[in-house]
Parts: C-alpha cells; structure tokens; sequence
C-alpha cells in the first residue's frame, strides 16, 4: 500500500548532528546520511537542506517514479549531469526523443538470443582467470579478487564491442576508467562539478576522454572500411539494419560505447566481488551452490540451455544484487508538478532512492540484513512481494537496457569458477563498502583461492 500521510519535513538537526556532518554526509557519505534519514523519518522524507530532495523508500511510491508516472520525471539532475560530463550523452542520460531513438537502437542488440552470441567470449575469459586461479592455489599466494573481477568484466564487455581491437584500447580504457573512479568519488557540489573548473581530476578527465575518443574514432572508420564486423560496435554502425533500427552518427556511437564501458563492467565486477566475500561467509549457501553446478554440469562447460537449470546459482546471484545493488543511488528531476504518496512536488523539484535501504525494507524481506539466498526460489514467500522492492536494473521504461548481457555474465563466471574453486577470505580485517558511483569494497577482498 503506498505511504498516505505527507513526507516527513527535515530541515533542523539529524538527531543533534551538526550541520557541517551533514553537508559531508551529503557529498561524500550519502548512504550514510539517507539511512538516518529513513530510520528516524520514515518512507517518505523531504530534506531541505543545502541540496534540497525529497527522499523514497516505498516500493509503492518507487514503481511511481519509475513506471507509472515516469514521464513526469527526467534524469536531468546533479547525478546524471556528472554522468554527461564524464561519458558524454548516451543511453544512460539521454531524454526525450534523443532517449527514444537510442533505445530503439540498441535494444534490439541487447535482447536475448544476441546476448548468448557472447557466451564463447564470456566462457573464454573466465577460463583465463581459472587458469590463474589453478597456478596461485599451489603456492598459496593471497590476491585481491576485487582487481581481477575488475579486468575480467573490462576484458569481456571490450571483446564484445571490439573483438581484437581491444588489446589495444586495453590501456586507453584503463586510463579513463580509473579517472571516472576518482571522477565519480568527489563531492556534488557545484562548483567542484562544474566543467569549467580548472581542477587537476577535470583536466586528467578531458585528456583520458580525449584519448579514448580518438581510438573509438579510428575503430569505427575502420569498422565502416570493413562493413562486415561482427562486435557490437560494428552492429551500432550498421548502415542498413534489417531489423529497421535507426542508425547513429559516429558521435552518438562513440557516446553509447562509453556508456556500455561503465555500465557493462563496473556494475558486474562490484557484483561478482560481493558474490565471492558471500560465499566465504557463508559455506552452507557455498555447499548447496557447488551441489548444484556438480549435478547440472557435472563439470563440463556451461552452455546456454544449463540457464534455466542454474537455478540456485541465480538464487545466489539475486540474493548478492539485493543486499549489495552496486549502483546504489538514483535520482530523478521533477519535470512537471506531479502528485507522489498524495503529495504534489513541484516542477524543479529532485527525488531520489536508495537500493541500499530498499532492498533492505523490513516490512517486505524477513530479517533483511541476512544472506538468504531462499528468498528467491520460485513460489517462495517473499517472492510475492512488490516487484519495485527489488530493483538493481532500474524499472520501467529504463529498466537497464544490459540487463540480459549482465545476468548472463553473472552466471556464466559464477559457474565456471565456482565449479573449479573455492575463495577464502585472507585475514580478519573489516570489510566495509565504500558507496561511490558503485557500492564497492572499500579495500578491496584479498582471498586465497582454493581448488575443489
């Protein structure tokens, strides 16, 4: 049922916090600051501070924003600005009829049965880890899995859209990312955000981007010379689809590979981390994973019809997105006024969401903090819940248009290395998140790998 009564009004003290924590809280802790927020407010908090928002946390008023009256919200906001200053304005951030056309365009390369064409790639590159898995598991040398998930998921998402070419976009890519990294960590404040900024992290971001853009720019003329590639970029170039897509300029191109960049390799290397620190925490759910993929593949290769099959490892995977969602945070601006939870915010106005607290709502999952990867066994209780209580891929209209490359992914790297290995955790240090443009580890998970 959707929250009746008006948001709660926060403009004074957070429980006697002092106002400079919370405008840190607000830049650099915003995880921190929206559960106190929720916990002492409830579902439905509007923040008039230095940043003024009105803060969710209802499936009910989520769905809203997101699909019943989404089109009284854009992403126009301090959010996604960022986003357009560091990849420029694809999918992601795109609105109107420019999000319409780019969406028709790449929707279609993204469904189903063109994802499983990059199950040989997927599979490839995860025997390449296995491989060094196999050799650190004899002379018991500790590592940080959180960097390999990083290259992994990097290595797969730029064979998909550059086959070969990507040994050589390898270091370009890296250099841009680890600026979006420090990028994406820095406060949202106006000035610091702006462009125009003559900062050193602006500077390095125009210069890696710059870079980046040029190695697209000589690919796709490339790309265009050859006109029979088969990688992603050379189907977003395509000149004459079959299938009626609209066809993009190189700019658009260049911006929408950028886009598939943060968004097909971040997201699913935070996950698959998080996945890994879970089983070594939890060996019962460990077991019952390792049952599973020893009857379903009985140690051969996973195939596309093993899918289905995998039905505890995709337990396991969802469980992992509920508690850990790595893109953690949404924000929409208000683009008309607008009725939400029997209140009308006004045109201008920001909402945003949290995943961390959704996910993690005690009125919808049973002892939330848990891992329980039951939850999600179909006919199971919680199973019934409202579907805009579990959300990593967005909903609505922009539901994550890599949704089936990612759970894909997900399950063809879970299966193959967890049919082979075990990961136990080095030390007894804390293992904290770090809640940036993901919601990472905050130093990262050193483990020791251990054959089967």
């Amino acid at each position: 049922m959707t929250p009746s009564k008006p948001p709660a009004e926060f403009s004074g003290a957070l429980a006697s916090t002092p106002w400079s924590y919370r405008v840190w809280m607000l830049a650099f802790s915003r995880e921190r600051l929206f559960d106190k927020l929720i916990a002492e407010y409830g579902d439905f908090v509007h923040y008039r501070g230095v940043v003024g928002f009105y803060l969710i946390n209802h499936p009910a008023l989520v769905k809203q924003v997101l699909q019943q009256t989404h089109d009284a919200f854009d992403k126009r906001s301090p959010l996604y600005d960022r986003f357009r200053r560091a990849f420029g304005s694809g999918l992601v951030v795109a609105e109107g009829d420019q999000w319409k056309q780019r969406r028709a365009a790449i929707q279609q390369l993204m469904g189903p049965a063109r994802v499983e064409a990059y199950l040989q790639p997927m599979l490839g590159a995860a025997h390449r880890v296995a491989h060094q898995w196999e050799s650190r598991s004899r002379d018991g040398a500790a590592f940080d899995v959180a960097d390999q998930m990083d290259e992994l998921t990097l290595e797969i998402v730029g064979r998909a859209l550059f086959q070969d070419a990507f040994d050589e976009a390898r270091e370009p890519i890296r250099r841009w990312t680890h600026v979006i990294d420090h990028y994406s960590s820095k406060a949202p404040l106006p000035v610091v955000r702006s462009a125009w900024f003559p900062s050193r992290l602006n500077r390095r971001l125009r210069t890696t981007l710059a870079e980046f853009h040029r190695f697209i720019q000589t690919t796709i003329d490339q790309r265009r010379a050859e006109a029979s590639g088969k990688d992603l970029l050379s189907l977003l170039l395509a000149d004459d689809p079959a299938d009626g897509r609209p066809r993009l300029t190189d700019a658009e191109v260049r911006d929408e590979v950028l886009g598939m960049i943060v968004g097909g390799h971040e997201t699913s290397s935070v996950a698959l981390t998080w996945i890994w620190y879970e089983l070594a925490k939890n060996p019962l759910v460990e077991r019952r994973l390792h049952e599973e993929l020893d009857t379903v593949l009985g140690g051969r290769e996973m195939r596309v019809e093993d899918a289905p099959r995998l039905t505890y490892a995709r337990m396991v995977i969802d469980e992992t997105l509920r508690l850990h969602p790595p893109f953690w945070f949404e924000n929409r601006n208000v683009t008309r006024d607008v009725e939400l939870g029997g209140v009308t915010l006004p045109a201008g106005a920001m909402v945003a969401f949290s995943r961390h607290a959704l996910h993690r709502h005690k009125d919808f999952w049973a002892d939330p903090s848990r891992f329980d990867p039951e939850r999600f066994r179909p006919g199971a209780e919680e199973n019934r819940r409202s579907t805009h209580a579990y959300v990593p891929f967005g909903g609505g209209p922009r539901v994550c248009v890599g949704v089936h490359f990612a759970t894909l992914e997900l399950l063809v790297l879970l299966a193959t290395l967890a049919q082979r290995f075990r990961l136990q955790i080095d030390g007894q240090g804390r293992h904290e998140a770090s809640a940036l443009l993901t919601m990472r580890l905050k130093h990262g998970l050193r483990v020791k790998a251990i054959q089967r």
